[in-house]
């Protein structure tokens, strides 16, 4: 499982047009940030899409400006059994 939070930094007055956008891609949620164009965006994998593929993305949806990556995690969801 991987996990990821950014910002995505839109262009001028279209905070709240290119959220929809981006939450329609495998994965993410638009958190905050659309009245002031900075928007605080989580992804995570879904099903054959990974997150950092997805991360890729963002930057070519347009009207963003660019996407930056605050936090990453990376786990196995697997059970690990006791020794």
């Amino acid at each position: 499982m991987n996990i990821c939070s950014c910002v995505v930094h839109t262009h001028p007055d279209t905070g709240a047009e290119v959220a929809p956008r981006l939450a329609a891609l495998p994965g993410v949620e638009v958190h905050a940030g659309m009245e002031a164009d900075k928007l605080v965006v989580t992804i995570e994998d879904a099903g054959d899409s990974l997150a950092a593929d997805t991360l890729g993305a963002l930057t070519r949806v347009p009207g963003v400006i660019n996407a930056v990556l605050i936090y990453h995690y990376g786990g196995d969801d697997a059970a690990h059994p006791a020794a």
